[in-house]
């Protein structure tokens, strides 16, 4: 399950059915870890949080550190703008990304017979129809199987972390912040190899039948703040596919440690908001900071209320 956790995490969830973020959610208890950190200087704070794009509307409220930070913060910075990605312009901008450029990227070329054929049987169980995705790159097919798996467990967008955040953002007329485009976030999947695109779907379809297990663990685990059960599921054998590590989470997170890093020291607080994936292991923004010499402490639930 580690190549479709860490796309699912890597996100797109804005602009189209993407994201593997499903199964029966825990309730974190008094004391547990929370998926936020923070970074404290003399003028400001900045917050760092690890978002799960899908969740269900039982799964709300958040914990009383997450409400805290974006209580406290005065600008909110996500991956993409979010509204943004819903607009046609990025529809548009989305199926041009996914047209293939030449034959050789065309799904029924780059598909082994087998794969194709349980793609098709995939497809049809769901009671979509197959030919349409012989339209684009396997990519898109990657991620329509993630997403329409995890909208049949429940998991929605419209409940996702940092969509509610970003419309409590707007309601609170905060200052909203991007790390990257949509056009970029497009890019990551666009650019990555035939074959490796061939590999996601593979392995995904193969994967199917443990996909509500798996991702009960994940959730759990970022629920509890539990960040070495979380690495356990996301990050497990990801060494056998460096071309997705390293595009969908190492690139973007040093790409970002430039502006996260700006933040800190100014006078207004801040709270980043991106996939939970990019805030955990060696190469992760958290360990980024702390090489940089910076004290980045992770919040927890506490019966006083204090969000650290």
């Amino acid at each position: 399950m580690t190549i479709k956790t860490i796309v699912s995490k890597a996100c797109l969830r804005a602009m189209l059915p993407l994201a593997a973020f499903v199964g029966l959610i825990l309730p974190a208890s008094a004391e547990d870890d929370v998926f936020l950190w923070q970074v404290e200087s003399a003028s400001n704070t900045v917050y760092l949080l690890g978002s799960i794009h899908l969740l269900r509307e039982t799964d709300y409220p958040l914990s009383q550190p997450i409400q805290a930070a974006l209580e406290d913060a005065e600008a909110v910075v996500f991956e993409i703008d979010i509204a943004e990605s819903k607009s046609p312009q990025t529809a548009e901008t989305f199926v041009q990304a996914a047209l293939p450029d030449n034959p050789d990227e065309v799904l029924y070329n780059v598909l082994d017979d087998e794969t194709y054929r349980l793609a098709e049987e995939t497809i049809a169980e769901i009671g979509l129809p197959f030919t349409g995705f012989n339209n684009f790159e396997p990519w898109v097919l990657y991620l329509s199987l993630v997403d329409m798996q995890a909208l049949q467990l429940g998991f929605k967008p419209e409940y996702g972390v940092d969509a509610y955040l970003f419309e409590q953002a707007n309601l609170a007329d905060k200052d909203i912040l991007t790390l990257e485009t949509v056009e970029e976030q497009i890019g990551f999947f666009d650019d990555l190899s035939t074959p490796i695109q061939a590999d996601l779907v593979r392995q995904t379809l193969l994967e199917l039948d443990t996909f509500e297990t798996s991702m009960e663990t994940m959730v759990a685990a970022w629920k509890s703040g539990d960040i070495s059960a979380f690495e356990s599921v996301v990050l497990d054998g990801i060494d056998d596919f460096p071309e997705v590590y390293d595009a969908l989470l190492v690139q973007r997170n040093q790409n970002w440690i430039t502006n996260i890093e700006a933040f800190i020291d100014r006078s207004d607080d801040y709270l980043v908001v991106v996939g939970a994936a990019h805030l955990i292991g060696e190469d992760s923004v958290i360990q980024l900071l702390k090489d940089k010499g910076y004290t980045v402490e992770q919040a927890r639930n506490s019966s006083e209320g204090r969000a650290l």
